[in-house]
């Protein structure tokens, strides 16, 4: 009988490793994951219904324009009261690395959570992938935890302990995909760092990501986050439109940085406690022109979902698409200098919509929205310093793979137009 060649089977040592690492993702990891998915999915449910009743409470009382003012400064306040203090996302994932156990406590990070509820579901300018990834993050570390307990106490369970790192990072991704709905994007972003991937924290990820994934389908569905309701198509000349598209996102990224380095040192004169309310006055300043001009729409609230699908419809006029940029980008720094507490990433995708919002009605390209998810894309990825999962991000979101080459030439652009400009 015919046997296979020696080189095409792992040795012992590579067969036992094998289980091992087989046994953790199968026995450890993908519950983890599932476990994330459901309750991610129920906060977002949970979200979904508490922005509408605070937005009923404040159109009662009047007080809709106050809204984020408030919560901003609630948020400060359970900060200071809390003992929690200042808060970074940024610091607590590289601490992660050095110390996990230090970077994400459970308590601690679920008021970290708390403070992010305040800041998003009362109107500030942050996103939800914030309170998911410290969401998935502090529930990986309290899982490696009880694993370990019962490693000391049943021997079965001594072959599953996992490096606390890998179920910190294995849990944001879950968390990530169930917000996003992309599954590939929330596991890179969970595994890169500093803008590497290494197989040992992308393959945890990977796994994990895939069954949050599947639980979050199976409740809320499978559409996209941007669905789209006809194909693009790609042509040579949009390249060169994504090549100053770039160059335009890399100027408003810079300017987004340098106005929230402004907006920091203003505002860190100013006590914790109090600093909420001083940048609630500036949110309730910077709403009101959507307020009496546009609507009600939501241009600087939240992570920005409903402003990006407004503008994918087109129509929007550049001077209009420019002052939504404005608005946003003010509204973003101010929120987070002055103690809000969210992510990133959405803020900076709606920021570079707007850009490309513009570039597609002076174009007039006949494919409504299509240099608006390319500079969404470019403009999330300069804010995070990332190259390639911005491009992974907009494809999984929309479904079209005609962005992809844009978005890469954009992206790439804006990438190295920030980091050769960074001080």
């Amino acid at each position: 009988m015919a046997t296979l060649p020696d080189d095409l089977l792992p040795n012992r040592f590579k067969q036992l490793r094998l289980l091992a690492h087989s046994r953790r993702l199968v026995f450890v990891v993908m519950p983890l994951g599932a476990l994330i998915g459901l309750l991610v999915t129920g906060a977002l449910l949970g979200m979904q219904r508490l922005e509408p009743l605070i937005s009923t409470w404040g159109g009662r009382t009047h007080l809709a324009i106050l809204l984020p003012a408030t919560g901003l400064f609630l948020t400060t306040l359970w900060l200071s009261l809390s003992g929690i203090g200042e808060v970074s996302l940024f610091k607590d994932l590289d601490l992660a690395h050095v110390a996990p156990h230090t970077a994400f406590p459970f308590r601690r990070s679920m008021g970290k959570v708390l403070a992010c509820v305040l800041t998003i579901g009362f109107g500030g300018s942050a996103g939800i992938e914030g309170p998911g990834k410290w969401l998935g993050a502090a529930l990986g570390l309290q899982y490696h935890r009880i694993s370990r307990w019962m490693g000391r106490h049943v021997s079965p369970f001594r072959r599953l302990h996992a490096n606390p790192l890998v179920m910190v990072e294995a849990g944001a991704a879950s968390a990530l995909s169930a917000v996003f709905r992309a599954p590939l994007s929330g596991a890179l972003m969970a595994a890169e760092h500093h803008g590497q991937v290494t197989p040992e924290a992308l393959i945890p990820c990977v796994v994990a990501s895939a069954t949050g994934y599947v639980v979050f389908s199976s409740i809320m569905g499978t559409s996209p986050l941007f669905p789209q309701a006809r194909p693009y198509h790609l042509h040579a000349w949009e390249l060169a439109w994504a090549f100053l598209l770039g160059l335009a996102i890399g100027a408003g990224a810079n300017a987004y940085f340098w106005v929230r380095r402004a907006f920091g040192s203003l505002f860190g004169r100013i006590p914790l406690l109090w600093r909420g309310l001083a940048g609630g006055v500036g949110l309730t300043i910077l709403l009101l022109p959507a307020h009496f001009f546009w609507g009600g729409l939501p241009v600087t609230e939240s992570g920005g979902l409903d402003l990006v699908q407004k503008l994918l419809t087109g129509g929007t006029l550049p001077a209009q698409a420019v002052m939504f940029l404005a608005l946003k980008l003010l509204a973003t720094a101010v929120t987070f200098a002055a103690g809000g507490v969210g992510g990133l990433w959405l803020p900076s995708f709606t920021m570079g919509a707007a850009i490309g919002a513009a570039f597609d009605a002076v174009l007039g390209l006949g494919q409504p929205g299509y240099m608006t998810l390319v500079g969404a894309a470019a403009f999330a990825g300069a804010t995070h310093e990332s190259l390639l999962i911005p491009v992974v991000f907009l494809a999984e979101t929309t479904g079209q793979v005609a962005l992809v080459v844009p978005a890469l030439v954009g992206s790439t652009v804006a990438y190295l137009m920030v980091r050769e400009t960074a001080p």
